[in-house]
């Protein structure tokens, strides 16, 4: 077991791209947040944006316990300007056993959202090892790869993802 851990949630696929490349460059373990609740296709959209205007949290499931990790990375997408419900869940649950976090969201501007990552330390009852938010379209291209390594640098700087 890797003393980092990379968790997600990721309703098309493009949050995941991104943390399955963070947890390969960071040498971590990687663990997708699950849910049942049904996000796909265009009504699921329109849950996601409600759940997450109505700051609701849906039931998850994880394989991974943070509390075992060194630094937890938690990545989603930003639904209404907000984390993805699913994420709120796990930050609800794990976030306050976690020793470290740093988040990474991925949304369709790519915008800064200091508001969702100051909602992200507000569930995680801490403050961020560092905070990273990717448009979709820089997910699902090859634009990622620098900026991940950019982000991969500020961890180990921060010295809680040092090798």
């Amino acid at each position: 077991m890797a003393d980092i851990l990379v968790t997600w949630y990721s309703r098309s696929g493009s949050t995941e791209a991104v943390a399955r490349a963070l947890a390969e460059r960071l040498g971590g373990d990687a663990a997708p947040i699950l849910t049942s609740a049904s996000y796909g296709g265009a009504g699921g959209f329109i849950r996601g944006v409600w759940d997450s205007l109505r700051r609701r949290a849906p039931a998850i499931q994880t394989d991974a316990d943070p509390a075992a990790y060194r630094l937890v990375v938690v990545a989603g997408p930003i639904w209404a300007g907000k984390p993805a419900a699913p994420l709120r869940s796990f930050l609800r649950r794990y976030g306050p056993r976690a020793k470290s976090i740093a988040a990474v969201c991925v949304s369709g501007s790519g915008g800064a959202y200091p508001a969702a990552f100051a909602e992200i330390e507000d569930l995680a009852g801490s403050r961020l090892a560092a905070r990273l938010c990717l448009s979709q379209a820089e997910a699902l291209s090859g634009e990622a790869g620098p900026i991940l390594d950019e982000f991969v640098r500020e961890l180990r700087g921060t010295q809680v993802a040092a090798a």
